[in-house]
């Protein structure tokens, strides 16, 4: 049976319309994008750059920021995919006008911008101000881990390192060697030189000066691995015993209080029931058992019993393994996977107000989110007085893992409510924890006992982790870039385009408001 289908001719002289503002329709994301390049400021991006005409032409600021802020809302990080979408993506061609940036122009943009690009994120979040999208009074702090451009297997321990330092430093020995010994005889030969002949594999020592670079490269990263290591070696000892050693002492400690209220519970419960027989009073309800036998006194005793277990097994660790440091990024370290396991990377930290409107983003080099808190809302505040938001944000929320008493006091100035319990206890999905109170969350406690903090502190979840979600679901949870530098550097951009899309949305809400 014959079918009719449109034709296809390949060979046709002209696909598209002369006019590139018919290629794509007028509310395009990359339209958009280019209008929103257009309201931000780019001077500094440009004042980068020699204004004297020599050398080779560099592409336009604007172009590539708004190249890099509509791949970047796609979920296209990567800098060669992002030169791969200039040509099959119809999107960036409009936008780069036709030019085809390279992989390493784009790597070389931000890596020369790198101050400029984290600037991005204030810029996008005054438009958000300005358009009147950042509503509500309250902001919420979190954090979530993120896996870095480094294996986890890479971790080394000050000997290894030492080793493979030695080892670098001994090639490197042996490849200058080898390189002078080739050019003695070379001049004996009256050759040319071997470092005039590099491009040439096909010499004898040819690649010679490639090689060493690269060594040279690796003992500078094995050298900043070192001194990081003392880094945490001295931050360990500082701070000893470790984060989980300290949890599971406290998680101990509230074992031991709920079974001795458990056991109390039940010999006042059996000394009542005695003394109702001896009275000669009947007693309503099932014949109450001794402590020793009760199944409630039981379960509080298994509990002790297995946080006693924890604890042995977190010092024990915490003896046992060595401090190691990655010797492809050490700015990164060892993390606690969110599904379980471990993973390279770092404690991405995210403080949003309403709707998911992000305030400050940051990365966290520790597993534990106590001592990131004063730093996020500092970062916040500094980013809302930047952005026309000054005094905007007047509550501040966070969970228990922030809770300290040093963040307590150095933020007491400001509304802060961090849970000192359990999330379902704080939050009144469930009834009192029986945890003790350690000194100094007294006050931080009879804050969030009050009706208006209960009220307060339930808007936590819904204000943050749906931003957790939005973000992972656009970029994913990994980093690209190595070092604190590039990798703060690429999470600011992920946050600007976050906010993109925020004020993408305002504005589509708005217009269609008014039509």
């Amino acid at each position: 049976m014959a079918r009719w289908f449109h034709p296809v001719d390949r060979d046709q002289g002209c696909l598209l319309p002369a006019d590139a503002r018919s290629w794509l329709p007028a509310d395009h994301l990359a339209w958009q994008v280019i209008g929103v390049v257009g309201e931000l400021d780019l001077s500094r991006f440009a004042a980068a750059y020699r204004a004297d005409g020599q050398g080779q032409a560099p592409y336009d600021p604007a172009m590539m920021a708004g190249l890099l802020l509509y791949c970047y809302f796609k979920g296209i990080r990567s800098s060669r995919k992002i030169a791969g979408a200039c040509v099959d993506d119809l999107g960036c061609v409009v936008i780069c006008g036709g030019a085809r940036p390279s992989h390493q122009a784009v790597a070389r943009f931000i890596g020369r911008h790198r101050c400029e690009v984290r600037r991005l994120f204030v810029q996008v979040l005054s438009l958000l101000a300005a358009g009147g999208a950042v509503g509500g009074h309250v902001a919420a702090v979190d954090g979530s881990p993120v896996s870095a451009s480094a294996s986890r297997y890479a971790n080394l321990t000050g000997e290894q390192l030492a080793d493979a330092a030695a080892a670098a430093e001994a090639a490197i020995s042996a490849e200058v060697e080898a390189w002078l010994d080739g050019a003695a005889a070379a001049g004996q030969a009256g050759q040319q030189p071997l470092w005039d002949r590099d491009d040439d594999d096909s010499l004898p020592g040819a690649g010679a000066g490639r090689r060493l670079a690269a060594l040279t490269a690796k003992l500078a990263r094995l050298h900043a691995a070192q001194a990081k290591l003392a880094e945490r070696q001295a931050a360990a000892g500082k701070n000893a015993p470790g984060t989980r050693v300290r949890a599971a002492e406290q998680a101990v400690q509230n074992a031991a209080q709920r079974l001795a209220r458990a056991e109390a519970a039940q010999a006042a419960k059996m000394d009542r029931y005695q003394r109702q027989l001896a009275a000669g009073k009947a007693w309503a309800g099932r014949k109450p058992v001794p402590a020793e036998r009760s199944a409630r006194v039981a379960i509080a005793r298994g509990r002790l019993e297995s946080a006693q277990a924890r604890l042995q097994a977190a010092r024990q660790a915490a003896d046992a393994a060595p401090v190691k440091v990655s010797a492809t990024d050490p700015d990164s370290r060892m993390l606690p996977a969110k599904n379980g396991g471990w993973l390279q990377g770092w404690n991405l930290q995210l403080t949003a107000a309403r709707r998911q409107i992000l305030l400050a983003v940051a990365l966290h080099d520790n597993p534990a989110d106590v001592g990131a808190l004063e730093q996020m809302i500092i970062m916040a505040i500094a980013n809302c007085e930047l952005a026309g938001l000054a005094g905007r944000i007047r509550a501040w929320l966070a969970d228990n893992g922030y809770a300290c008493a040093a963040s307590f006091a150095a933020l007491d100035h400001l509304m802060l409510l961090v849970a000192v319990s359990r999330e379902t206890a704080q939050t009144g999905r469930a009834g009192d924890s029986g945890d003790t109170i350690p000194e100094g969350w007294q006050k931080m406690a009879a804050r969030l006992a009050t009706p208006a903090g209960k009220s307060l502190y339930k808007r936590r979840a819904r204000t943050v982790e749906p931003a957790f979600a939005q973000f992972f679901a656009r970029f994913g949870r990994y980093l690209n870039y190595r070092g604190t530098e590039a990798a703060d550097t690429e999470i600011h951009l992920m946050g600007a385009v976050h906010n993109l899309a925020k004020l993408l949305e305002h504005r589509r809400r708005c217009l269609a408001a008014t039509t």
